[in-house]
């Protein structure tokens, strides 16, 4: 064949060689980018314009060097990119992901698997399963890992009260278009993808109730059986009521076990959003929650929160499978499945929203095999007691007011020594927030509790150590100072 008509080359192999090399590059630009973690600032100042111009380009037409494109994670993505395993990085729900889980990501990569049916990769579907199993027995669900690993908590809520409607529509015999008449209730401190999942179901924003809570900022009780009562009367049906246990905002876990009692009372699906909180269940102090998990008919909880896995692993567990089957199950002649052996014929598709899925099992399987139940459980009490001693050295500043905590999150702020306005104050706090961001030491995300700016801190890090909590109360003490004494 002569050169002008030989074909060109289609293969993206590399030698074994070359891959070699560039793993051991890539290793070492990880192993750098997690002592960064430990050293550099939590996030470097950069503009909008500036990350753009350091990636913006016309699309490729030829290929580049992969030597240099390397080049380029290392100086964009890994210098510019907020480190959430700093120690000091106190905001939102954000982890430190375990090292262990990133290598089981890349081999998770490697084997490309598209967990959807036992038939298309039995080792990642039965690991997969497996998960489930030992996430259900670490929380105490109690219904041998019925479930699917999602990407995160917002799928899991959606994929818990997808299964709640379903319930909902069969035990009242629901024709099709009647969502308008169900009803879903939570605590206005609830998590936002429960309203949004609500309505992406079908379900008017109006019907779902969002309650009023009590001074610790949980759920009422007695607002519930009063809503539930009304919304009865007026001929709307209870698709579900959907708690707490530790809220994205202050980690406040609802009133768990009351609020199960009042589902089986009026024969309510009871959901628990456990995405950040959940884990915590292995703790002495938060232990009593088990009681309540065994009892909720869907629970979310994410290990890429604290669980240490790298992002994106969420998980839903379901009480009932055939509920799921009966929500997500639609039959397709590419689909269907013809082995019967009862292992073999399962398939994930049959119990969530996804077809193709990535392979997230394997990093939660790798750390829960490597590192045991106990040692996580270890890593979790450190972080509750760290909120201990943050609390402690908030009561002992006179300058700082708590404004409650719980689980792993504390909410506070400065108030200065003479008398200012609301607004003078709430100022003063976000100039505190603003300035520790910019300065790049720390790390924490505001928040509002009844028109009050807060400071907001949330540890899910197995880096974060006293000192560390020590350094962010006195550095909110200096700002606070420094901007008390400004004028403005």
């Amino acid at each position: 064949m002569s050169k002008e008509t030989a074909l060109p080359d289609v293969s993206f192999d590399l030698p074994p060689e070359e891959f070699r090399r560039l793993g051991h590059q890539l290793i070492e630009l990880m192993i750098e980018t997690l002592e960064a973690e430990r050293s550099d600032p939590v996030l470097r100042p950069v503009t909008g314009p500036e990350i753009r111009g350091l990636i913006d380009e016309p699309l490729p037409q030829s290929g580049s060097s992969i030597d240099d494109i390397m080049i380029q994670w290392r100086d964009v993505l890994s210098r510019h990119s907020r480190r959430h395993g700093h120690p000091r990085f106190f905001g939102y729900v954000c982890t430190s992901a375990d090292p262990l889980g990133m290598l089981a990501d890349a081999m998770a990569s490697t084997v490309n698997q598209l967990v959807t049916a036992w038939r298309s990769s039995p080792p990642a579907i039965e690991i997969e399963r497996l998960v489930l199993r030992w996430l259900d027995e670490l929380v105490g669900f109690g219904a041998n890992g019925n479930g699917l690993l999602v990407s995160g908590g917002s799928m899991a809520n959606f994929h818990g009260l997808a299964c709640a409607v379903t319930q909902a529509e069969l035990h009242a015999n629901l024709p099709p278009g009647s969502r308008h008449r169900l009803a879903v209730y939570m605590s206005r401190e609830g998590h936002v993808s429960m309203k949004k999942a609500a309505q992406l179901l079908g379900l008017p924003p109006d019907n779902v109730r969002l309650l009023d809570i009590d001074e610790g900022r949980r759920l009422q009780t007695d607002a519930l059986r009063t809503q539930l009562e009304e919304d009865r009367a007026a001929g709307l049906i209870p698709a579900a009521v959907c708690v707490s246990s530790g809220t994205a905002n202050t980690g406040t876990i609802d009133p768990l076990n009351d609020v199960s009692e009042i589902c089986q009372e009026y024969g309510v699906w009871f959901h628990i959003d456990g995405s950040y909180g959940a884990p915590a269940v292995m703790t002495k102090d938060y232990a009593w929650m088990a009681e309540a998990f065994g009892r909720a008919d869907s629970l979310s909880l994410d290990p890429h929160k604290w669980l240490f896995a790298p992002a994106d692993a969420g998980c839903v567990l379901i009480r009932d499978e055939e509920i799921s089957r009966r929500t997500f199950t639609l039959f397709s002649e590419y689909t269907t499945i013809t082995q019967t052996d009862p292992i073999e014929r399962f398939a994930f598709f049959d119990h969530g929203l996804e077809m193709s899925r990535r392979f997230r099992g394997l990093k939660v399987w790798t750390i829960l095999k490597a590192r045991g139940a106990d040692r996580i459980a270890g890593v979790i009490q450190h972080d509750i007691d760290l909120r201990r001693h943050l609390d402690a050295r908030i009561d002992a500043e006179h300058r700082l007011e708590p404004l409650g905590s719980e689980l792993s999150i504390a909410c506070f702020r400065y108030v200065p020594e003479s008398e200012v306005s609301d607004e003078r104050l709430n100022a003063i706090n976000q100039t505190i927030v603003e300035t520790l961001i910019a300065e790049g030491r720390c790390y924490m995300s505001p928040t509002t509790l009844e028109g009050r700016y807060a400071l907001r801190v949330c540890i899910i890090n197995f880096r974060t150590q006293r000192e560390d909590i020590d350094f962010l109360v006195d550095e909110v003490l200096r700002i606070g100072r420094d901007a008390e004494g400004s004028t403005g």
